[in-house]
This record gives C-alpha cells, structure tokens and sequence, in this order.
C-alpha cells in the first residue's frame, strides 16, 4: 500500500454511561471496537491504523485482534483529545478519529475524508459525516446528533435536538451527523487546549467546542448509513445487521 500521509486513531475507553463496557463486548464474536478497525483496515487509505486507550484490556483485546495500541493518559475528555495525544508522536498530515463505537463505518466514507483533508486546501482543516434523516423516532431521539450546514458545506450548528424546525412535512431532509472526524494534524493537536463557553457542555458534544473556537468543519455526504452504539437497543440492533452481512464481510 503506497504512503497517504494519512492515519486512522480509534480512541476507546470503557466507562460508557450509556452502556457499560460497550467497548469490550464480544457477542458479534470480537469485541465491539475492533469492528471499527477492521472497516478502517478495509478503507486501505491509512499508513497506520491504531486503538488509543488508557485499558490495558483494550489494549490487549487491540494486540490480539492483530491492531497497534497505544497507551494514552486518563487526562482526555473526549475521543478527540485522547487522538491528540496519540497523534502528537506522530508524522501524518491528515489523522482520522473513528470513535470505536461506530462499527459500520463505511470505508469508501473514510477514504472520502482523507481526500477531503490532503493536499493544499488552507480553509478545510476538518471534515466529518452526514445522512438524511427521515424517521421521526430517530429525529426526536437525543441519542442521534443531527447537524445543519450551510451552502459551503461547512457546520452551522450540531444538536442532539432536532434541528432545523420542521414548519412544512415537505421540507428537505433532517441530516444525522456520523460521528467520524477527519483532521489536520496541526488543528487536532490544538484541540486539547481549546476554550469553551459551554455549548460543548450543555449539549454534550465535543464538536461544538470546534465551532465555538472559529474550526471550520466540513460536512461530507456520507455513502454508507452507519449508525453509532449508544445503548443496549443499538447494539442489539447491530448484532442482526451483522449476523445478515455476507460472509466475506464478517470478521467475526
């Protein structure tokens, strides 16, 4: 595989709140996160793909699932942050962050943001995922982030509420935000230190903080439709999606 100067970074962690050890369960036949590797392994866009942890049994489950670990502090409060850290011994111009949690990740989608993010663009420095969103269950549910853009592309605004207003039934699409980010190392590096007035906090989503502090995010549209594991009904859900997969597209 030819160098891209690209690297893809699963930050894992286990103290879920939705769902307690999310990152470890193993009932598809591997643990949960190491689906997300193998999809970043399938993208075959990445010099390095690695699992940044502060687990010792994510990172043995990481080594045993033939993937590189890398040992981050507990300091990180966000996916994000523990890829900073990670990121910041490294020699890559573009870092992908695939929270482990995101087990369907598309890889044509991964490769579309690594080439959204390489060569000389100055103004995209991140770039991230969408899908329309239809289901008015999935719409009016916190757990499903949706995000408004404007005519460039770029995030307006993201909330796990549903945003914009639905005046007219006929109006376009509602799109859901997939949570995959693809960076400049220079600008990830920077996110650790970044200050926020509390959008981040009131709404729980890192992304914000990006926003907040003037990161342009560019919002792809995305091919695949995956969907992140943020509670018990989720993965349960991914676990028939993935006993019906084709065999040659489970790892398990």
């Amino acid at each position: 595989m030819s160098k891209t100067g690209a690297v893809a970074i699963i930050p894992v962690r286990v103290d879920s709140q939705r769902l307690p050890g999310k990152a470890l369960l193993a009932e598809s036949g591997q643990p949960l996160f190491l689906h997300t590797c193998d999809q970043a392994r399938r993208a075959e866009c990445f010099d390095e793909i690695m699992v940044a942890t502060d687990s010792a049994e994510v990172a043995e489950a990481t080594q045993r699932g033939g993937f590189t670990a890398v040992m981050t502090s507990s300091k990180p409060r966000t996916g994000s942050e523990r890829c900073a850290e990670a990121a910041a011994k490294l020699d890559a111009q573009v870092v992908v962050d695939i929270q482990g949690d995101w087990p369907e990740i598309d890889p044509e989608d991964l490769r579309a943001l690594v080439a959204a993010l390489s060569g000389d663009s100055s103004d995209r420095v991140c770039a991230t995922l969408c899908a329309p969103l239809e289901d008015a269950a999935a719409i009016a549910d916190p757990n499903v982030v949706k995000v408004v853009r404007g005519h460039d592309g770029a995030a307006l605004y993201f909330s796990r509420s549903p945003i914009p207003f639905r005046r007219k039934p006929d109006s376009p699409a509602i799109l859901r935000h997939i949570g995959v980010y693809g960076f400049h190392r220079a600008t990830l590096l920077g996110v650790p230190d970044l200050p926020s007035s509390g959008l981040d906090e009131i709404e729980g989503l890192e992304q914000l903080r990006f926003l907040e502090n003037g990161i342009r995010i560019q919002v792809l549209n995305a091919r695949g439709d995956a969907w992140g594991i943020e509670c018990r009904s989720d993965y349960d859900a991914f676990l028939r999606r993935h006993s019906a997969m084709p065999p040659e597209l489970n790892n398990s």
